[in-house]
């Protein structure tokens, strides 16, 4: 079928129906309506049913992303050495400049507290 015979027989089919709606007597429309309106009462409980069941859905999986997230966080590497002092303990000089250290730490107190 093409596409005109298509339309066609939509156009047959719609009028057919129409005639027959028009053709009912006014109890089997009350009933009609009732159950139309039925249905879409029901159908609005399903949606809002299922709109809450996504927003559940959604909000559960952003809190266990988040609590994956911070578990498996890597933490912060920590050196029980700090920095400066990596570079006075992987030197190749001499350590005698090291040795009277807090000689060293004493005079620089002393110093700024002058």
């Amino acid at each position: 079928m093409n596409e005109d015979n298509e339309d066609k027989l939509a156009t047959n089919i719609r009028q057919s129906l129409d005639d027959s709606v028009e053709s009912l007597d006014t109890n089997t429309l009350a009933k009609i309506r009732q159950i139309r309106a039925q249905a879409v009462a029901r159908a609005d409980v399903r949606q809002r049913h299922w709109s809450n069941l996504m927003t559940g859905a959604l909000a559960t999986a952003c809190v266990i992303t988040f609590a994956v997230m911070v578990l498996l966080r890597s933490p912060a590497p920590t050196s029980s050495v700090p920095l400066d002092d990596l570079d006075l303990i992987s030197s190749s000089e001499s350590l005698e400049l090291y040795e009277d250290l807090e000689f060293y730490e004493w005079l620089e107190e002393d110093v700024l507290q002058s």
